[in-house]
């Protein structure tokens, strides 16, 4: 009766270390598949914002070229504008019996410091632009 209670207690030690390292394979295994699992959705989190980057960066280089080329239209319009307005200071001058060299040396300067004026705003405005890029 002894041998088969020392059998049984022998046994049951087994069957309790089998129980122990069984649950341990469990545990493992769970953590090995949580794992994978996290890694594969970080991977495609991380492949998903390096895309959605990549695609604001295109729109947003598109915005500041369409940005840069307007301001460049605008100032080429105004320059235009400029140049229209003294032809017709000419033409009214000459109508009103004045030679068209005759034009003040004040009114001269006035149109210079506008241009020079006009071509500083340009500069400054792209410099803007490309330091927001």
């Amino acid at each position: 009766m002894e041998e088969k209670n020392k059998i049984n207690l022998a046994n049951s030690k087994a069957i309790f270390v089998l129980r122990i390292v069984t649950m341990s394979f469990a545990i493992l295994t769970c953590v090995v598949v949580a794992t994978a699992m996290l890694t594969r959705w970080i991977m495609d989190l991380n492949r998903k914002i390096k895309e959605s980057n990549t695609k604001m960066a295109k729109a947003e280089a598109r915005i500041d070229k369409f940005r840069k080329s307007r301001v460049k239209h605008i100032l080429n319009q105004r320059k235009k504008q400029l140049k229209e307005e003294k032809a017709e200071k000419k033409r009214q001058e000459f109508e009103n019996g004045k030679k068209p060299g005759e034009i003040s040396s004040g009114e001269a300067a006035e149109d210079l410091d506008e241009l020079e004026e006009l071509d500083e705003l340009g500069e400054i405005m792209l410099e803007e632009l490309e330091d927001q890029v």
